[in-house]
């Protein structure tokens, strides 16, 4: 067998509980055709994973104008992969309700809406050192949470698939004008989205996942038109905006 050939998986491990999250750079294929794009592209891409990866393993979320740096959260992705205009990330839930442990689940999600809604200052910085004057304005995530199988390839390495991954790759790209959108299958506690602004509607056609129950920010759907919120969601009755 050839060395540089996919070696196959030697097996899948039992059923688990995951996290999925996905980002994604809005525009990002337009920004790939400027001009002499191989003098600055690994900067842009390398400074944008670590912003969002400071929000996973700490250090200074300069975006937020906050003094001290962030610390790390507790519960570590096991799994980040790159997709061309953003990433993967993946945690397993190794001991039962970890993912319920030390906030964790809201921490994580309240990080990264504020990361997204501050991402012209992101740009600001990068601005020092790249020729471009239309960086991408939009940096959208999608969380989801359920079942994932891990893959053990021949090669000693291992992969994920689950439906949670599929259900954040959907909602990454839902809605055009909400850049953080999470599955209710996070099950969050209903006081905190209060307390956070976030809450609970139906994605009506979110593809493969239709009637998904969804958490986003109250004041991110608000500015959405009333063609839009018609036509992509679906209020629950005594929900709270």
């Amino acid at each position: 067998m050839e060395k540089n050939k996919f070696q196959g998986f030697k097996d899948a491990g039992r059923p688990t509980t995951g996290l999925a999250l996905i980002f994604d750079i809005s525009g990002f294929t337009n920004f790939f055709n400027k001009p002499d794009l191989q003098f600055y592209i690994t900067k842009y891409i390398n400074h944008i994973i670590e912003c969002v990866e400071i929000n996973i393993y700490g250090g200074d979320d300069y975006w937020n104008g906050e003094s001290e740096k962030t610390e790390p959260l507790l519960t570590k992705p096991s799994l980040r992969k790159f997709l061309g205009d953003g990433m993967l990330y993946i945690w397993e839930d190794k001991k039962s309700n970890s993912f319920n442990a030390h906030g964790f689940k809201t921490v994580l999600i309240n990080r990264l809406w504020l990361f997204q809604k501050n991402i012209e200052k992101v740009n600001e910085q990068l601005y020092d050192y790249i020729p471009i004057g239309d960086l991408p304005q939009k940096i959208k995530f999608g969380i989801a949470q359920g079942t994932i199988y891990k893959l053990s390839e021949a090669n000693g390495s291992y992969d994920f698939i689950g439906p949670c991954i599929n259900l954040a790759s959907r909602l990454v790209k839902y809605c055009n004008e909400i850049n953080f959108i999470c599955s209710a299958r996070l099950d969050f506690d209903n006081a905190d989205l209060e307390k956070y602004g976030y809450f609970k509607v139906i994605a009506k056609e979110l593809k493969s996942f239709e009637n998904e129950i969804v958490v986003i920010d109250a004041n991110d759907y608000s500015e959405l038109t009333d063609i839009d919120k018609g036509r992509l969601f679906k209020e629950i009755k005594n929900g709270k905006k």
